[in-house]
């Protein structure tokens, strides 16, 4: 009896908890005159949860090729699909490795995202600096 209440509990706990969505590109304001919709950098960024700089670099490169019209948006998105499928939880990888195959089979050259890696100094100068 005992158990079974505090399953129920359990239960009763895990189906009331509200579900935590987080967003990682920040909010647009949008007039009244523009769409609502996410844009495909914003879809591509939030989806497959593209934190680092250079990641963010890679989409923006993405969405250059896409307004060019050298990469089909219809592919782009449906890469995405497939990277979700693959790794929900980090999908960022088989994302890039899944656009640049099709995207060389289409004749357009992707660079790989360490490209696109920051070389600035993350912190303080090392050493003797004379001022």
């Amino acid at each position: 009896m005992r158990n079974t209440l505090k399953f129920a509990v359990l239960v009763l706990a895990l189906t009331t908890t509200p579900v935590v969505v987080g967003q990682i590109t920040s909010s647009r304001v949008l007039s009244s005159g523009k769409s609502n919709l996410a844009t495909l950098e914003e879809q591509l960024i939030n989806r497959l949860k593209a934190t680092r700089d250079d990641q963010r670099a890679y989409v923006k490169h993405v969405v250059a090729l896409t307004k060019n019209g050298k990469l089909d948006r219809k592919l782009v998105v449906a890469v995405e699909r497939y990277a979700l499928r693959r790794n929900s939880k980090y999908p960022f990888p088989f994302f890039e490795r899944a656009l640049k195959y099709e995207a060389a089979k289409r004749r357009v050259q992707l660079p790989s995202i360490r490209n696109f890696a920051s070389t600035r100094p993350s912190g303080p100068p090392v050493g003797n600096v004379s001022p």
